[in-house]
C-alpha cells in the first residue's frame, strides 16, 4: 500500500472510528464558505462529499479532494449540498432515528432519502444564488444531466430528478 494511501485511510479512520481531536490534527481542512461545519478533504473517499457526525457528535462535511481540484464550481454546490443536509436536520434525524439499526440502514432510509437529497440540492441552489454563484448551480445541473435516468447514488434520485430540481429552484425567487 503507498504511503499516502495509508495516510488517508488512517486519518479516515480517526474521523469516522476514533478521536475526532486525531481528525482535527492530521485531516486536511477545506474552507467552506456556506456554513461553519468543520470541512475536511480527503482524496481516497468512494463518494464526492458527505455530512456525519464525527466520534464526539459533531457535525463535520467530508469533500473528496480530486473533486475540488477538478471541479471547482462543482466542488462549490457539494460543499453548499452538504452543508444543507446539517441545516435541515437529515443528518440528526439519519441517527436519531435510524443510528441503531445495524449494518443496513439504507434499507429503512431509503424512502426518505431521495426527498433528503432533493431537498439538500433546492437547499444549496438558494445559497449559491445569494451569493451570486451561477457558475456553481449551472455545473452542478450539468453534474446531474450527465446521470440520465440513472440513480445519482444508492437510493438517490435520477439524474434528471435531480437537473430539474436545481432548474427549478433556481427558477424561485
Amino acid at each position: 500500500m503507498r504511503l499516502p494511501v495509508m495516510l488517508a485511510a488512517i486519518a479516515g479512520l480517526a474521523l469516522f472510528c476514533g478521536s475526532a481531536q486525531a481528525a482535527r490534527m492530521w485531516m486536511p481542512k477545506a474552507d467552506n464558505p456556506y456554513c461553519d461545519i468543520r470541512t475536511y478533504t480527503l482524496r481516497d473517499v468512494p463518494e464526492q462529499a458527505m455530512s456525519m457526525l464525527n466520534s464526539n457528535g459533531t457535525p463535520v462535511i467530508v469533500v473528496n479532494t480530486t473533486t475540488l481540484v477538478e471541479k471547482p464550481s462543482y466542488g462549490r454546490f457539494l460543499m453548499a449540498h452538504e452543508c444543507c443536509h446539517h441545516s435541515l436536520g437529515h443528518v440528526e434525524r439519519y441517527h436519531k432515528e435510524f443510528g441503531h439499526v445495524g449494518p443496513q440502514p439504507f434499507f429503512f432510509i431509503a424512502p426518505a432519502l431521495k426527498q433528503m437529497e432533493l431537498e439538500a440540492d433546492c437547499c444549496a441552489v438558494k445559497i449559491l444564488k445569494s451569493r451570486n454563484e451561477e457558475g456553481s448551480i449551472a455545473s452542478a445541473k450539468a453534474e446531474m444531466a450527465s446521470f440520465g435516468d440513472a440513480p445519482t447514488g444508492a437510493y438517490y434520485p435520477t439524474g434528471t430528478e435531480r437537473a430539474g430540481t436545481i432548474a427549478k429552484c433556481k427558477a424561485e425567487d
